[in-house]
């Protein structure tokens, strides 16, 4: 996780976000990365991926995982992460098509 965080925050360093926005993004790409980890896929050949590209003014990140999908309960804070997530970024979709989850997150850059 630590390592998407700081890649992510690195690509939006890059494409001139400023600092607030970097922190922003570092702390919503952990939040979704600890997500995919935590109720992912449970195998050893599981992986949680990263996508970044700038589009028309917006950074956007997408956190991918194998695991299941979301809406079955959990009693210990699902959700949490992702209403952290979506205080953060000004555009926040889940998709769920075929096996796991995929979290796309987009900040207008500033």
């Amino acid at each position: 996780m630590t390592a998407l965080r700081r890649k992510a925050a690195a690509f939006a360093a890059e494409q001139g976000a400023d600092k607030a926005l970097v922190a922003d993004v570092n702390l919503a790409v952990s939040e979704a990365a600890t997500n995919a980890v935590k109720y992912g896929d449970e195998s050893d050949q599981s992986s949680v991926g990263l996508m970044a590209e700038v589009s028309d003014g917006w950074l956007e990140f997408s956190v991918t995982d194998e695991g299941e999908r979301f809406g079955k309960g959990s009693p210990d804070g699902l959700g949490l992460g992702l209403a952290i997530i979506a205080r953060l970024c000004d555009d926040l979709k889940i998709i769920q098509e075929g096996a796991g989850t995929t979290v796309l997150m987009r900040f207008a850059l500033r």
